[in-house]
């Protein structure tokens, strides 16, 4: 099933297929540098619980109801998660009325592999950070220079993706369009 789709929406099902808990870690990690909030992290762990080789099939109230947030929380979300490649999703239709959402994620090992790798980097550093300012016995906090080397750290992990969706190239070109196409989807 997954040969006749395009190119920008191929998913890792066979050799690629990602691990449960690599995808729980990077939304944790994710999570840890302040890219997502808590909210969306238990809907990408939800929608993660329903993951299976043809995609995942839950509905809004169901993810709803697994991660404790309102459906517009997943809504929300969700459209989060597709501006920023890491899902896409097909309505599927039985006649008139729309049946379920499939839900793939497109995130690549290499993208996983960079997060968490960030992160390592980033507990180190904060580590050094924190001893650095109990030894000194400096006035301050050391959390302002924490946050600040994950903000650096963060833009060395999320670079520009070499394979952006249509829907994607269009919201860097022009967001409005993108943005109004999707709410009429």
């Amino acid at each position: 099933m997954t040969a006749s789709l395009p190119e920008h929406t191929v998913t890792y099902v066979d050799k690629y297929m990602i691990s449960f808990y690599r995808l729980k870690a990077l939304f944790s990690a994710l999570a840890q540098f302040r890219e997502i909030n808590r909210n969306q992290e238990a809907v990408y762990r939800a929608l993660i619980s329903y993951r299976g080789r043809e995609g995942c099939f839950p509905s809004h109230a169901t993810l709803a109801a697994e991660s404790g947030v309102s459906e517009r929380t997943v809504r929300n979300a969700l459209r989060e998660a597709r501006k920023r490649g890491w899902i896409d999703w097909t309505n599927e239709r039985y006649g008139r009325r729309q049946s379920s959402n499939r839900y793939r994620f497109l995130i690549s090992n290499d993208y996983i592999n960079k997060v968490l790798s960030g992160i390592k980097r980033f507990k180190r550093k904060s580590a050094e950070l924190s001893e650095f300012f109990r030894r000194q016995n400096l006035p301050g906090s050391p959390y302002y220079y924490i946050k600040k080397e994950a903000k650096r750290l963060w833009e060395t992990v999320e670079g520009p993706s070499e394979k952006l969706t249509p829907w994607q190239r269009l919201y860097q070109e022009n967001p409005e369009a993108a943005l109004a196409q999707l709410q009429t989807s």
